[in-house]
């Protein structure tokens, strides 16, 4: 009975696989995957146009670095920021959006590139997240501090216009108490409109057991914090390291639906 029970089993499972392999007439063939889905070598590629230099920024303004962009869920034009022409955090006086003042949030139209709002001069450091909710508010973290303590390791949230309607953290003071960031990476809001920050940007230099201990005794972070609505912390979750639970930079979040 039971060697009758397994052939049965083979026999489908057979006819499954075969019937999987013969196509109808007619019917589309499967995607060619002959290629590396990692690396893309050997696929062909859906985007074969690449245009630089896109999005035109107000006379006298160039590129700097960003790590941030995001699509209005209302009318699918394009959000970034652009570091006020910084490109890079090293050597010498460093350029950021308080030594040079200049706006750094910009709304482009999502055809033509064309700036239709441009906001948040004076406020930050060095914006490194960005995220626009359904009401399409944007959320900016800002990740930096200045040498005053005055500045930075904040999350700023304003309408569509520009207004300052929300901030969270201690202005220019980082710290891991609850509410309080260190270096926070990106902000995102839940659907319940519940707001998250992913905060501590140092783990990602610490490659060992011994350097992340010393990191977590000194107070760096590596965690999620979890706020209401109206901006008032919730909790938190996460530290610095590798194991199940832990984190070397939490850096960018997402719902997945």
């Amino acid at each position: 009975m039971m060697r009758t029970q397994y052939s049965y089993l083979t026999i489908m499972v057979v006819a499954i696989v075969g019937m999987a392999g013969c196509a109808p007439s007619g019917s589309s063939a499967p995607a060619d995957t002959s290629g590396n889905l990692i690396t893309g070598d050997g696929l062909v590629n859906p985007t074969p146009s690449v245009v630089t230099n896109w999005g035109d920024l107000p006379e006298g303004r160039e590129w700097g670095s960003t790590a941030g962009i995001d699509i209005d869920p209302n009318d699918g034009h394009i959000w970034a920021y652009e570091r006020c022409g910084a490109g890079s955090f090293g050597g010498g006086e460093p350029v950021n959006c308080e030594s040079n003042p200049v706006p750094p949030v910009f709304k482009f139209d999502r055809n033509t590139g064309e700036v239709l709002a441009n906001f948040g001069a004076d406020l930050m450091v060095t914006p490194h997240g960005i995220h626009v909710d359904a009401q399409g508010n944007v959320w900016i973290t800002d990740f930096a501090g200045n040498r005053e303590g005055t500045r930075g390791h904040q999350v700023w949230k304003f309408s569509s216009e520009g207004e300052v309607l929300l901030t969270l953290g201690l202005a220019g003071q980082p710290g891991n108490a609850p509410g309080q960031f260190n270096q926070p990476n990106d902000v995102v809001t839940g659907p319940d409109g519940s707001i998250y920050v992913s905060d501590g940007h140092n783990g990602q230099g610490m490659t060992s057991n011994q350097a992340m201990n010393l990191g977590r005794e000194a107070g760096q972070t590596a965690r999620i914090q979890k706020f209401t609505p109206e901006g008032e912390f919730v909790m938190e979750w996460g530290e610095i390291g590798v194991e199940h639970g832990q984190f070397r930079t939490p850096h960018a979040l997402a719902f997945d639906s």
